[in-house]
């Protein structure tokens, strides 16, 4: 046991009259010990100088040697440490309100014990050049510890960094209460950084980072940069916010309109980052609000998977794809800038063009001339034969409020594939620039009869489902206002919900793609019309339900055979079936294979070659039993030209629907609908093949207007005989009845 320091100080009696009881002072003197051992051996015993003048190194280091007691009290001054030391595991360096360790230039000061002080003093003053080490025992790091003001005018830089050192990747740094003003870039070394509570918006007050560099002419230079140390840390609960006050009204203070015609980003002067993500980092952001910087979070990284929850991303762009590595995922809060939301860029990572491969789900974007934007930041635009990125993944609920421009604007050279949008919604800004709801370009960068001429722009789009769009996506009332989408070339199947056909613009497609709408105009041209309508439009092919019609284009000992017996086929009619064509068909083509080839078959047009209306739409539809998952079909035309030319795929023994529509005809010369590539070895059974100009309508075998019952035109009607099938047309003549027998 340690040697008592206050025992048998040499005093034994009060005077000759009294005389203290020794047990009762050594009872004294023993709580005059615990005091000392809770307080700790303070360094001033050993001669530390309170002013910092003279070296304090001896008085600590004395007080760390002390084996009577496990904490080092550092009472009120500043004490230069002049010589490098550990405070060990088993100490603990108990600060008193305005103490604080200095060590000198070059000097390390390594803490691998205990500390106990308030989380809003300065305890370890760095401002000499000296260095804070090791591993302490402590939940957090705090900036205030090392100096950092908080008061929003000091340079708060080398507090933040030297609070990054000591995190070695081992810490999260708290971020008290208060304006914190950063001037170089500080370079995330912790597990995460978090403030006091939730930072929504400027009626919140908490830990907010004031983003005022030394540098104003390096371009994205961020505030925090977050790299090597950023592997799934949590940044969450404060604020970022630069000194530039973006504003959509005057966007050519920063935007050079002749750059902004040919979409590049050296339209855009010079200007900060709130947040980078680089390297292989990782990061979670949860409550994180940015404002007044060109760049809210700039996604620069080379492994994706960074997670965005609740959180506000503002500046003159709110996030920045500029490499795309993918798995990006958005949840709740807002992004929007004063001239778009979300910026995509097209360089190059992994051998893939930028684009964005994003998950969101009920993110607010708007408030700006465009919530997505794709810039060319990179001069593999010009330079590569090919396409590059555009979106993929999935919007869920995510709301364009209040578009200045358009929600959604690609290059024309990106491809869209893989993206599925749902429950969206949005609102156009006004063009009038006096009104309070002002988003547009202005008029220096866009003349207003030209402004908000579709809602969404798409380079090539290949499998894009987007539903449910809800607002005035519509059309905008703008002069300028044209329609709702341009599509630059459509690859693949496409279905969009709540666009009118008329108002969508597709320059190019392939010829095999569709674009299905599903509005309420286009259900009632389509689906309704096969469910509901006993009137359809002519087949303009020869009776397929007619054996005699169909040929072997290719193959030998093919077997043609048509079941009239829906009971006999192997696979029962799917509901679809029955729900839109069922009791419209006579007549089931059975394709017998030889076993050795694919047989090759056609149904000619209602004559051969049958000249068609080279101005309208022509659809292609019919309903296959495949015994196996990939076939192609076709319509074929003079000068050896096809329609609706793809290879099919089907889940193998169930019927499917095959739908083509909205392709005009590439000549006027039709001759045949032809299936090939079948199976070799089993049955293929194909029904209800129809074609027709504009939509499909209800199936009809013959190329005429039919129904099953009897019709009335005004001049004629036409009857089946129910002996025969054959059918009739029947008019009036000059007062008498004439029958016309049809083919």
């Amino acid at each position: 046991m340690a040697t008592s320091k206050t025992k048998n100080m040499g005093m034994n009696s009060w005077g000759s009259n009294e005389t203290v009881k020794q047990t009762e002072l050594n009872a004294n003197f023993d709580a005059l010990d615990s005091e000392l051992s809770a307080r700790g051996f303070n360094i001033r015993w050993k001669g530390a100088d309170a002013s910092g003048a003279a070296g304090s190194y001896n008085a600590l280091l004395a007080a760390v040697n002390d084996t009577a007691t496990t904490a080092v009290f550092i009472p009120p001054g500043v004490y230069l440490i002049e010589k490098s030391i550990t405070i060990p595991s088993t100490k603990r360096l108990e600060f008193a309100r305005g103490a604080r360790l200095k060590p000198a230039k070059g000097i390390s000061i390594t803490v691998n014990g205990t500390i106990a002080a308030s989380l809003c003093d300065w305890i370890f003053d760095i401002t000499a050049g000296g260095f804070i080490a090791g591993t302490p025992k402590v939940v957090d790091i705090y900036p205030t510890w090392f100096g950092a003001a908080g008061d929003g005018s000091a340079d708060d830089t080398a507090a933040f960094r030297a609070a990054m050192a000591i995190c070695a990747k081992k810490y999260r740094i708290f971020i008290p209460a208060g304006t914190y003003r950063i001037r170089q870039t500080l370079t995330n070394n912790s597990r995460g950084m978090y403030g006091v509570a939730d930072f929504v918006d400027d009626g919140q007050m908490g830990s907010l980072l004031i983003w005022d560099p030394i540098d104003k002419t390096t371009d994205l230079l961020p505030c925090i940069r977050i790299e090597n140390a950023g592997i799934d840390a949590n940044f969450e609960n404060f604020a970022i916010t630069g000194t530039v006050g973006y504003n959509s009204r005057n966007l050519s203070t920063w935007v050079n309109k002749a750059l902004l015609d040919q979409d590049s980003y050296s339209m855009f002067s010079a200007g900060t980052v709130a947040i980078e993500v680089a390297g292989g980092a990782k990061p979670i952001f949860r409550s994180i609000s940015t404002k007044q910087v060109k760049v809210g979070l700039l996604l620069n990284s080379t492994d994706g998977h960074v997670t965005s929850n609740d959180c506000t991303w503002n500046g003159l762009i709110g996030v920045y794809c500029m490499k795309n590595s993918e798995d990006y995922y958005f949840q709740g809060g807002g992004i929007t800038g004063a001239f778009t939301g979300i910026m995509i860029g097209i360089k190059e990572h992994v051998g893939h063009y930028g684009g964005f491969g994003v998950t969101m789900k009920r993110v607010h974007l708007g408030y700006s001339p465009y919530g997505i934007y794709q810039v060319i930041d990179s001069d593999t635009y010009n330079n590569a034969a090919g396409v590059v990125g555009g979106i993929y993944g999935m919007l869920e609920s995510v709301r364009f409020e209040q578009i200045g421009e358009a929600a959604i604007k690609l290059l024309p050279k990106s491809m869209s594939q893989g993206l599925y949008i749902s429950g969206i919604g949005m609102s156009w800004s006004s063009v009038d620039p006096t009104s309070v709801e002002y988003y547009a370009l202005p008029d220096t960068l866009k003349n207003k009869d030209a402004k908000q001429s579709y809602a969404v722009h798409f380079g090539t789009v290949s499998r894009v489902n987007i539903e449910n769009i809800e607002g005035s996506a519509i059309k905008s009332d703008a002069p300028g206002a044209l329609g709702t989408a341009y599509i630059n070339f459509l690859e693949k199947d496409t279905l969009i919900t709540g666009l009118q056909p008329a108002l969508t613009k597709i320059v190019q497609r392939n010829v095999s793609s569709t674009l299905l709408y599903t509005t309420s105009q286009s259900v009632g041209e389509s689906i309704h019309a096969k469910a509901n309508n006993p009137i359809s439009h002519g087949n303009l092919l020869l009776n397929p339900e007619l054996l005699k019609n169909w040929n072997i284009v290719a193959g030998t000992n093919v077997g043609l055979s048509m079941i009239t017996n829906s009971d006999t086929l192997p696979v029962p009619f799917s509901p679809e079936m029955k729900s839109y064509v069922d009791k419209s068909i006579t007549g089931v083509l059975m394709i017998t294979p030889n076993g050795a080839s694919s047989p090759y078959v056609g149904v000619p047009f209602s004559s051969y070659p049958l000249i068609v209306d080279s101005n309208r739409y022509m659809s292609f539809e019919y309903f296959i039993l495949s015994p196996q998952a990939r076939f192609r079909s076709r319509l074929e035309f003079g000068n050896h030209t096809t329609l609706y030319d793809t290879t099919n795929e089907v889940i193998i023994n169930q019927w499917t629907r095959i739908t083509c529509r909205e392709q005009y005809v590439p000549n006027t010369n039709a001759y045949l609908a032809s299936f090939f590539e079948l199976s070799a070895v089993q049955p293929t059974y194909i029904a209800a093949v129809m074609v027709s100009y504009d939509y499909n309508g209800a199936y009809s075998p013959y190329n005429h207007a039919y129904a099953k019952p009897a019709i009335e035109s005004g001049d004629a009607f036409i009857l089946t005989d129910k002996a025969t099938g054959t059918r009739g047309r029947i008019e009036l003549v000059n007062g008498k009845l004439q029958i016309t027998m049809l083919t």
